[in-house]
């Protein structure tokens, strides 16, 4: 059964149009339902409209060739796809003050499920099949690697909120007294009136695996009203 179904959707018939756009609709939902689950900017809708677009604008240029022979180029339309989706993974990528750049792994997403889309409409299904299980594959199981690694690493950034100017000092002497070098060290006022300032600063320790030690020391300082590594 699965055969048939996938040798029906490499003709370009009724059913396996059906059977490619849904392959298309199938692979964008799981990625769709990641993001979702993880409270992301593009959700299953998003990643379902751009998956299910691509296949169909795939199909169009193979209809187009089938019906006027030798007049289109059936990969130009797929190729502007994968250029132009690029401006809707732009909008998922969000730079924000105290925690850098984020959205980069959805906005890949999209860019794979326009791919993948691709491989849809053109009834390409094994490459479908396989592309997905590799971003699945990507989304749920290589980001506990992500963590892992970035937990381990010897440089991080902080973000933190201190309740009165004087205390900066003793934050930055801390930080010396538990072997920690910082640079790129920026002050800014924060926005509720009375607030302390806030210190955002790049910072190296010199043991691996002490990050963690490090941010919860620093978060139990009584000056410390918040304080956040990334």
């Amino acid at each position: 059964m699965p055969h048939d179904i996938i040798a029906a959707a490499s003709q370009f018939t009724t059913f396996g149009i059906f059977v490619r756009l849904g392959m298309a609709c199938m692979a964008g939902g799981l990625v769709g339902i990641e993001r979702d689950a993880r409270n992301k900017g593009a959700g299953i809708k998003t990643h379902v409209l751009v998956c299910v677009g691509s296949a169909l604008c795939m199909l169009v240029g193979q209809y187009v060739y089938l019906q006027i022979p030798g007049s289109a180029d059936i990969t130009r339309i797929g190729s502007s796809v994968v250029s132009g989706v690029g401006f809707l993974g732009v909008g998922t990528i969000i730079s924000t003050e105290n925690r850098g750049v984020r959205g980069l792994t959805t906005a890949a997403g999209l860019w794979a499920c326009a791919c993948i889309g691709l491989a849809a409409g053109a009834g390409f299904i094994a490459g479908v099949l396989v592309a997905m299980l590799y971003v699945m594959f990507t989304l749920l199981v290589l980001r506990y690697f992500d963590k892992a690694l970035n937990r381990l690493s010897r440089d991080f950034d902080l973000y933190v909120e201190i309740d009165e100017n004087h205390n900066v000092k003793h934050f930055l002497h801390e930080l010396r007294r538990m072997d920690v070098s910082y640079t790129n060290v920026r002050f800014t006022k924060s926005a509720a009136p009375g607030d302390g300032p806030i210190v955002m600063l790049s910072c190296q320790s010199d043991r691996v695996a002490q990050r963690d030690s490090v941010v919860e020391s620093l978060r139990d300082l009584e000056y410390v009203r918040y304080l956040e590594d990334f």
